[in-house]
């Protein structure tokens, strides 16, 4: 009769056991789903990937400082291309308005191409205009009022720059403090290896001016 007893405790502690280690690892499971759920609510990583092929820019978007929509397979194809993002907030943005200057200005001749996207939900023409005009903006702007522009290029962050070699993959990819790197060597040597390629454009593309407003931009009061 003991040794049933005693056989009877052991037969519930085992049992005991087998439960306990089953609760735990329902709840370590459960943490571990929670914790995986918790990271996908945090912040997007920036995109740093590189030599990676690009979208374009997409179509019904307002662009100012060009008359007609640009394209990088169209009037920038074979060009390099550096891509601006910014939301014009910080005046951070005006010293890297200012290196762009800098850049456009070391290589006149070249087949580069300076883009501008500004990141805002701003749909009135004149004040898009005002906003460009009072930051000094003189290369193509365009308005990424949905998020497609910065989509296409895998840019996830601003400000951000992007640097499209002659065959549109991107061979840079910055976001802030962007100032440090070596950007006219960057440019440089990609417009050296364009040439000993052979793949660059024969004539650089310089924008009219003008501005587009799709249908779907309000006209202002």
């Amino acid at each position: 009769m003991n040794e049933f007893r005693r056989d009877l405790r052991k037969t519930e502690f085992v049992k005991m056991r087998i439960r306990s280690t089953v609760i735990f690892s329902i709840a370590a499971l459960l943490t571990a789903v929670g914790i995986s759920y918790l990271f996908k609510l945090g912040p997007e990583p920036p995109d740093t990937r590189i030599l990676m092929y690009v979208g374009d820019f997409p179509e019904g978007h307002a662009w100012m400082n060009t008359s007609e929509p640009l394209s990088v397979y169209g009037q920038l194809q074979k060009h390099i291309i550096v891509i601006f993002f910014s939301e014009f907030s910080n005046l951070a943005d005006v010293d890297y308005l200012n290196r762009l200057e800098e850049l456009d200005q070391s290589y006149p001749e070249s087949p580069l191409s300076i883009v501008v996207v500004f990141e805002g939900e701003e749909s009135d023409p004149v004040e898009l205009e005002r906003t460009v005009d009072a930051w000094g903006v003189f290369f193509p702007v365009i308005v990424d009022n949905d998020g497609l522009v910065s989509s296409s290029f895998g840019v996830s962050a601003v400000p951000a720059l992007v640097v499209l070699d002659s065959r549109a993959r991107v061979s840079a990819r910055f976001y802030s403090g962007w100032e440090q790197a070596d950007l006219r060597g960057i440019v440089g040597d990609l417009l050296e290896q364009g040439t000993a390629m052979r793949c660059l454009a024969g004539v650089r593309f310089v924008p009219d001016g003008g501005s587009v407003f799709p249908e779907t931009f309000r006209s202002a009061p």
